[in-house]
């Protein structure tokens, strides 16, 4: 049977029932969902085009979860420079379920968005096949979008702090 995710915005996600909550550190994660990962820890060094300033880096801190439990799925776990579980980024292979919403990979992802309209209104195109939740403080893309093929969903990203996805 699939894996469901339950997203619940400002609080974390669950796989089935093991609860992640947004801010729990690194090594707990590990130890709740007891399954093999992968370290994706990186630092794209942007001081070149900088000056010399590091403070333009990015820092990429994040577990890499791929066939969890035995089955076909793909999935990072983001973490902050403190190690606290900061976004969630799901690629294929899970059941998402928002509220009474139960989403899956196998959908297009207009189908994907005119659920997600069910439980949030405030609904911003990004570009063809990508939409950012505000309130719901996700995004998700189709296949498309994010440089492949076809229109079902291909990604979908979460985290309790989308200030980064907002227009200034």
């Amino acid at each position: 049977m699939i894996i469901t995710l339950t997203y619940q915005p400002d609080k974390g996600v669950s796989f089935d029932e093991t609860i992640l909550l947004s801010g729990t550190d690194r090594r707990q994660i590990r130890t709740l969902l007891n399954d093999k990962f992968k370290i994706g820890d990186n630092v794209v060094d942007l001081s070149k085009y900088n000056n010399g300033d590091t403070s333009q880096n990015i820092v990429q801190r994040r577990d890499i979860y791929k066939n969890y439990k035995g089955q076909n799925n793909f999935f990072f776990l983001n973490f902050d420079t403190n190690e606290r579980l900061k976004e969630v980024e799901l690629h294929y292979g899970l059941r998402i379920k928002i509220k009474d919403v139960n989403i899956l990979f196998s959908m297009n992802i207009e189908k994907v968005a005119q659920l997600l309209d069910i439980v949030s209104n405030e609904k911003k195109q990004l570009s063809e096949g990508e939409y950012f939740y505000k309130n719901l403080k996700l995004t998700i893309a189709s296949s498309k979008a994010v440089g492949g093929d076809g229109n079902k969903l291909s990604y979908f990203y979460c985290s309790k702090d989308v200030t980064h996805l907002m227009e200034e």
